[in-house]
């Protein structure tokens, strides 16, 4: 499945939250395919954006000086990635 993920962050200095969002997103293998605020992974399980969000969530919530401006976050089947890739040639050696 795909998830991207988009949020900004007020008032901060030092991007210090921004920074460790990106690293919670990144250690669950979001990318950022452009210069915005949108982290995607396009082959992710589906407890994974769970578990990133449960992390995620809780630095928001711990974290002193800043705060989110706006969150969204979007998922869906997206057949492409590695696992689509590996069943399409499974099935193309079958037939």
């Amino acid at each position: 499945m795909r998830a991207i993920v988009r949020f900004s962050v007020d008032g901060e200095k030092n991007s210090a939250l921004r920074n460790r969002l990106w690293a919670i997103l990144r250690n669950s293998n979001f990318f950022k395919p452009r210069k915005t605020g949108t982290y995607e992974n396009d082959d992710i399980e589906p407890e994974g954006p769970a578990d990133a969000m449960r992390e995620f969530w809780s630095e928001v919530s711990t974290h002193k000086g800043a705060s989110l401006n706006h969150f969204w976050m979007y998922t869906d089947k997206m057949h492409t990635g590695k696992r689509h890739a590996a069943k399409v040639r499974r099935k193309n050696e079958t037939e």
